[in-house]
C-alpha cells in the first residue's frame, strides 16, 4: 500500500513538473489560462514572453473598445473577435508561426486601439480622386495614426463598392518613396500632397488634397 501511495505521489509530482516545464520558459502570462491552452499557437504564446505580452495588451484594449461600442454593434464586434482568434490559431499552418502570430496580434491591436480611442483622433485630410467630368470622382477622408502599434490610416470612402466599405483601415507598408497604406481590396499611396487610390478590379485614381 505504501509503495502504491509513493508511486502515485511520484507520478503526481512528475505530472506537475511537466506542466511547469511546458510554460517555464515564459515569465509573462497571457490573458488566457495556459493550463487550458490548446493547439500549437496557444502553447507557443504561453512559452513566448513577447507574444504573451501582446496578448495581455490586446485583452486590455479589447475591453476598452467594448465600452466604446454601441449595443447594436456589440454582437458583431464580439463575433469578429472570435473570428480573429480562430484566424490567429490558424497560424500553425504558416512557415514562420511566431511571425504570423505576432503580425496577427499587431494588426488587431492597431484596430482595437483606434476603436478604443486610445489616441487622439488626427486632423482629417480630404482627398478627391478621379475626374468629376468623367463621373469617376471618389472622395476620401483620411485620418493618419502614427502612434498605434502599427502606423495606420482610417479612410472613409465614397462612393462604396462591392469590395470597399464606407470606413476602412489600412496599414502602412514599406516603400521606396512616399507612404503606402494597404487595406482590404485597396491601397492608398501618398506622396507630397498627392495620392493614388487603387482598388480591386478598378483603374487607379489620382488624388489631390481638396
Amino acid at each position: 500500500m505504501r509503495i502504491q501511495n509513493s508511486l502515485f505521489t511520484s507520478l503526481t509530482f512528475c505530472s506537475a513538473l511537466f506542466s511547469f516545464s511546458v510554460f517555464a520558459s515564459g515569465t509573462i502570462s497571457p490573458a488566457f489560462d495556459c493550463q487550458k491552452a490548446q493547439g500549437q499557437v496557444e502553447l507557443l504564446i504561453c512559452k513566448d514572453d513577447q507574444l504573451a505580452k501582446l496578448d495581455v495588451q490586446l485583452s486590455k484594449t479589447y475591453r476598452k473598445a467594448i465600452n466604446q461600442i454601441g449595443n447594436d454593434e456589440l454582437a458583431n464586434f464580439k463575433a469578429f473577435q472570435r473570428g480573429w482568434i480562430k484566424g490567429r490559431n490558424d497560424c500553425w499552418k504558416a512557415t514562420d508561426i511566431k511571425q504570423c502570430v505576432q503580425s496577427s496580434y499587431e494588426t488587431r491591436l492597431t484596430e482595437l486601439q483606434i476603436a478604443a480611442a486610445e489616441f487622439e483622433v488626427p486632423e482629417p485630410i480630404q482627398y478627391e480622386c478621379g475626374l468629376k467630368a468623367n463621373d469617376t470622382l471618389t472622395k476620401i477622408t483620411a485620418y493618419f495614426y502614427n502612434d498605434t502599434t502599427l502606423p495606420a490610416a482610417m479612410l472613409t470612402i465614397t462612393p462604396t463598392s462591392n469590395y470597399i466599405k464606407a470606413t476602412n483601415l489600412a496599414l502602412l507598408t514599406r516603400t521606396a518613396s512616399g507612404a503606402k497604406y494597404q487595406g482590404q481590396n485597396f491601397s492608398f499611396w501618398t506622396h507630397q500632397g498627392e495620392a493614388i487610390f487603387s482598388q480591386f478590379e478598378q483603374a487607379d485614381l489620382s488624388c489631390k488634397i481638396h
